[in-house]
């Protein structure tokens, strides 16, 4: 950081730092108080907005946002305010001068493991996808991981047969929160390679823990003869398994690619917009209720196919059925129970309906599933929405 931008800082740092005071029964408050070596202190409200835009600033410089939390950054500010108050400006700046040189310095790596359910590792104890390294969750891989006397622990507090691993050059909390984002493309990619290879409809659940349905709903129905009880089915768990079948499988129809892509350097606009549909996808397949899953869906194609003021329904028909090779019987067919699909999606999104037939819901999943195919193999040919778009037209005019 260089000398002008540190002395702005510093002079700001300095303005908050003057709403600072002990704590005392006077004054005593909740909001904006803080407890440290030195005692209770209190940030008046006036000073709080430009606290956090301060921070804000701060976390902009170089890489920063990436290697350090908001609430890490405050914590190292919070001595420094106090050392304003307590003995006054030289000695703050001297700190806050240190603490920057130690934030530009940064270069820790933590590595963090996530447990992903809804997958299985059945031929290999570990493969690497998209940057994330994938273990099968035995004993003997935990050992390495945890102290010994948490095992039992650890297992007990997670449903996973497979852990994620992901190191990153951060601090502690932000190592852990990039991880998971560095895990959800990943995430979105197995959802949509588990549709791929399973019936439309079939239940997903793959997720990192805490994100995602994880058990069956028992249900209990009471008869004259005695309850009986009826499992869930979208509460069932499938283990996707990812095996060296299920990647050649992948291959054969090309979509084993979607692994690289996410860690591809310079993606394309298109690349960007094929994930982006990849994640709405996946929030489709792992969502309980069929509107929801419905809507998703929908939503899949219109990230490609909606633009103007043209009318959404026909854009979106026309435009998956374009790719689909199939006869134009079958495509002048297939657009039409489209359009009709939409008029179903306007009346669910403006509450016209609540409920989605089944066969309605696996037909538009099979739909989006092979409009996504065909997008993942015409990729190349397409750098943006808009060139896509152009395509679409000439083919339509063709």
């Amino acid at each position: 950081m260089d000398k002008r931008r540190f002395d702005v800082l510093f002079q700001r740092f300095c303005a908050i730092a003057r709403s600072v005071e002990p704590m005392t029964a006077a004054n005593i408050t909740m909001n904006g108080m803080w407890y440290g070596p030195r005692g209770f202190f209190l940030l008046r409200p006036e000073a709080a907005i430009p606290y956090q835009q301060f921070v804000t600033d701060v976390l902009r410089e170089a890489d920063w946002d990436q290697k350090f939390s908001r609430e890490y950054l405050r914590s190292q500010l919070r001595p420094l305010l106090e050392e304003f108050i307590l003995t006054g400006e030289p000695s703050a700046k001297t700190g806050l001068q240190a603490l920057f040189d130690h934030l530009s310095a940064f270069n820790d790596a933590q590595t963090v493991y996530l447990p992903i359910l809804g997958l299985t590792l059945d031929d290999a104890p570990r493969r690497e996808l998209a940057g994330v390294v994938l273990h099968r969750a035995t004993d003997e891989f935990l050992n390495t991981i945890v102290i010994p006397d948490t095992l039992d622990y650890i297992k007990r507090q997670t449903e996973t047969r497979v852990w994620a691993e992901v190191t990153i050059i951060a601090e502690t909390h932000r190592a852990a929160t990039r991880a998971e984002e560095r895990c959800h493309p990943l995430i979105d990619v197995l959802r949509f390679w588990m549709a791929c290879m399973t019936p439309p409809g079939t239940p997903c659940a793959i997720g990192l823990q805490g994100d995602i349905v994880t058990a069956e709903r028992p249900r209990i129905i009471t008869k004259p003869n005695g309850p009986t009880y009826d499992p869930h089915r979208s509460r069932l768990i499938p283990g996707f398994p990812l095996c060296d079948h299920t990647m050649t499988v992948l291959q054969s129809v090309h979509v084993d690619v979607l692994a690289d892509l996410i860690t591809t350097p310079q993606q394309s606009k298109f690349v960007k917009l094929l994930l982006h549909a990849l994640h709405v996808f996946g929030n489709a397949t792992a969502a309980a209720l069929h509107p929801d899953r419905f809507m998703n869906l929908m939503m899949t194609l219109e990230a490609f196919l909606t633009v103007g003021d043209a009318p959404i329904n026909q854009s979106v028909a026309e435009g998956v059925v374009i790719f689909l090779a199939v006869p134009v019987a079958e495509r002048v067919r297939l657009k039409n129970e489209l359009q009709r699909l939409y008029r179903l999606r306007s009346k669910i999104a403006h509450g016209d309906q609540t409920t989605v037939p089944p066969d309605q819901l696996c037909l538009l999943e099979d739909l989006t599933k092979t409009f996504l195919v065909a997008m993942i193999q015409h990729r190349n040919q397409f750098a943006s929405k808009q060139a896509f778009l152009d395509a679409l037209e000439e083919r339509r005019l063709s």
